[in-house]
């Protein structure tokens, strides 16, 4: 027992007392709290610049380009006399798409035929893109819907019939556990696990570099060392994961006690592995540059950014390796979805399975750093 106390004491001495890990695990982790979240604040992208060229320059016209303004996507910023000129403020940047109404545009439909009207977005901003396409076509389909439902009309149709005609179905969008449906809401609780699993990484893989070898058996300087993690993190975890989305307005289906029942196997699954890769790296330069390169495969293997059922099997074997994997998705489920405890069983066993696993070969490295290889008996 005094060799765990030792040991805890050592293992928060050596994350305290040294200033790089002091940045990493502390300073880092408050500015990635502010800086980060900071773009996804609005949730939606809204009000994307868009040029108007009106060939047309008639009352239908001119209404199909107000609603077009008023849906909160875009904003029809400039009306251009051509496409030659529409297309220059695409390419300064100015306006990320072009809504060409072609001249005889309310003939057409006065007659009931056809008439295209075209939709130019810039691809290479994919964000933009999207938004631009929604906020236009929606406005476009219903001027289109109600035109048409007013020509049945007025051969006699009924208006019920007509309107039924030209719109067999309703539509009833309804964003599951993300009532924004929002960007925020989607990336900032998986994006706080992998914050937390970097900086713990990189920073407890260079107190384990640096330590000096821990005496008394290796089962208590290993076990004092996971007290020190737990009492660390008892804090910085429910701040990241728990007050974090609170302050940022994330929804929250489920219950603190939830997050910190997988919180706790994920904190010791991630030092533990930085015990491990200490070991094989030993030097805090390459350990460094290490870390600081597979931070952004573990974002993509994590399965929210790169769908899971879309990344190969043999590296999503490889992720399952690493513990933000079935903690962002055990994490999403319960916050998130609401998922109980039983709901994610398998994901707490996997979390327990790999601390179990790192845990014996951390407990093997530690015997084997032993001068004479030959532990005493607890």
């Amino acid at each position: 027992m005094t060799a765990l106390l030792a040991a805890l004491r050592a293992e928060l001495r050596g994350i305290f007392a040294d200033r790089q890990v002091r940045l990493i695990i502390l300073v880092a982790l408050v500015i990635y709290a502010v800086i980060y979240p900071f773009p996804y604040r609005a949730e939606l992208l809204r009000d994307v610049p868009v040029v108007v060229v009106d060939l047309d320059r008639s009352t239908t016209s001119a209404e199909l380009a107000r609603r077009v303004n008023a849906s909160e996507a875009v904003a029809l910023i400039h009306h251009a006399p051509d496409m030659v000129r529409a297309t220059r403020l695409v390419q300064e940047r100015r306006a990320y798409g072009v809504l060409l109404i072609p001249e005889g545009f309310e003939r057409a439909l006065l007659r009931g035929t056809r008439s295209p009207v075209a939709l130019y977005a810039d691809a290479s901003y994919f964000l933009m893109y999207q938004r631009v396409m929604q906020g236009a076509a929606v406005p476009i389909r219903q001027m289109g819907a109600e035109v048409e439902a007013a020509r049945l009309i007025a051969q006699g149709t009924a208006p019920e019939v007509a309107l039924a005609q030209v719109s067999p179905a309703a539509q009833v969008e309804v964003p599951l556990f993300n009532p924004a449906a929002g960007y925020a809401t989607y990336v900032l609780p998986a994006a706080f696990v992998l914050i937390l699993q970097q900086t713990m990484l990189m920073g407890l893989a260079l107190v384990a570099i640096r330590r000096r070898p821990g005496c008394g058996h290796p089962l208590w300087v290993l076990l004092g060392r996971m007290g020190a993690w737990v009492l660390l993190y008892a804090v910085l975890l429910p701040l990241y994961l728990i007050v974090l989305p609170a302050f940022y307005g994330l929804p929250n289906l489920g219950s603190p006690a939830g997050v910190l029942v997988l919180g706790l196997p994920f904190v010791l699954a991630t030092g533990l592995l930085a015990q491990c890769m200490a070991a094989v790296f030993r030097r805090t330069e390459v350990v460094q540059v290490v870390l600081l390169a597979v931070g952004l495969p573990f974002f993509f293997l994590s399965g929210f950014a790169w769908p899971a059922e879309a990344i190969p099997p043999h590296l999503n074997l490889i992720a399952q390796i690493v513990p933000s994997t079935p903690a962002i998705d055990g994490l999403v489920r319960t916050s998130q979805m609401g998922a109980s405890l039983a709901e994610i069983q398998h994901r707490l066993w996997h979390l327990w399975a790999l601390a179990g696993s790192f845990a014996a070969v951390a407990f093997w490295l530690e015997w084997r750093s032993r001068p004479d290889a030959a532990p005493a008996r607890p």
